[in-house]
């Protein structure tokens, strides 16, 4: 009887664990915004609680939140020109993309014999042409232009609305203070022992992620600023985009600096036409986020982010075919939190125990 209650208890278990899976899948769009917000607004904390002293909170709360989005729409708007002209070279980028790996393919002649077969088939598909003396009629496809600028605006119009939101939902975090901290204690439990290690925990969570954020947000920022200076230095085009994209990047472990590095030296490549431009531009890269990664990294973080590198790793990869790209980039607090629970929590000391650095 015992076993038949264990096996019906494990059977529980796993069946709340894949719907517990599928809400956080099918509820994407509801929790990366949620969970975004919750980590601006303890990064921001401190700055609201030094305002909060000589002010309201609310107003403190507003002057931090309204610093945010000016910074954010001052970047976009110093990116402005930049982030039209790749726009407009983008096809002509695509299609020296695609003579690059053409080229360099050792499978050309195959290359060479799919494209003539799909231009035969256009040719084939295509309306036969009037038969007599008539004049010929040309025949103009329809262009979809106007649907995808509408389809585009619609985009802009959507992340605009859904930045307004994540705006407001990181205000009223920073405005309500402490309220839920309370709250969550007074859920913990009767006991004077359980609300002290759920304060405790709430305590280390908070100064952990908040550590961890501002850390991040400025050596992201640094990053970002060398890779600009370096990259229009060395004359390779729209070194502000590509600033933005390692600064933004670097908050993902392994991926995101190794996508910057190849990414860079293909548009080298591309840009340069010289094997001795690429490698030096990936070299780079690669210098720029070792130093941030192997030397700033340990001296600021310490033990807040000292989670072993296996677990990092395979929650970037959970989180990523989780939540895509949002997901990769907020594994690893994810997993900070999942690890400070796991020390405060007995229930989930093996889970302490494997994500432990040591």
């Amino acid at each position: 009887m015992s076993l038949e209650r264990a096996g019906s208890i494990a059977a529980t278990q796993i069946i709340a664990f894949l719907l517990a899976l599928a809400a956080l899948s099918y509820g994407r769009e509801f929790f990366v915004p949620l969970l975004v917000a919750s980590l601006a607004a303890i990064a921001l904390a401190p700055p609201v609680r030094q305002l909060a002293r000589i002010m309201p909170r609310w107003l403190a709360a507003a002057i931090v939140v309204l610093g945010l989005a000016g910074m954010v729409g001052f970047t976009a708007w110093l990116l402005s020109d930049e982030v039209a002209t790749f726009s407009r070279r983008l096809p002509s980028i695509v299609r020296d993309i695609r003579a690059t790996i053409q080229s360099a393919s050792p499978r050309q002649g195959l290359l060479r014999q799919l494209q003539q077969a799909v231009t035969e088939l256009e040719r084939t598909a295509a309306p036969p042409p009037p038969s007599g003396d008539a004049t010929p009629v040309t025949i103009v496809e329809p262009t979809d232009v106007q649907q995808q600028v509408m389809a585009w605006a619609r985009r802009a119009g959507t992340l605009m609305l859904e930045g307004v939101l994540l705006l407001f939902l990181i205000y009223f975090l920073l405005a309500s203070g402490e309220l839920f901290k309370q709250k969550f204690v007074r859920l913990s439990g009767d006991r004077l022992s359980q609300r002290k290690v759920t304060v405790q925990m709430i305590d280390e969570i908070t100064l952990k992620i908040g550590r961890y954020v501002f850390f991040m947000f400025w050596s992201g920022a640094l990053v970002g600023v060398v890779t600009w200076l370096t990259f229009w230095w060395m004359g390779v085009h729209y070194a502000g985009l590509w600033g933005v994209a390692a600064g933004v990047l670097n908050c993902i472990p392994y991926f995101g600096p190794t996508l910057v590095m190849a990414a860079s030296a293909m548009a080298a490549l591309l840009q340069f036409k010289s094997l001795v431009m690429m490698a030096t531009v990936a070299a780079a890269s690669l210098a720029i986020t070792s130093v941030e990664g192997f030397l700033l990294t340990p001296i600021f973080l310490g033990v807040a982010a000292r989670v072993n590198s296996v677990g990092v790793f395979v929650s970037i990869m959970f989180w990523g075919w989780m939540w895509g790209a949002a997901g990769m980039l907020l594994a690893v607090p994810i997993i900070m939190i999942v690890k400070t629970v796991s020390d405060h929590v007995e229930s989930w000391a093996s889970i302490s125990e494997i994500l432990a650095e040591r």
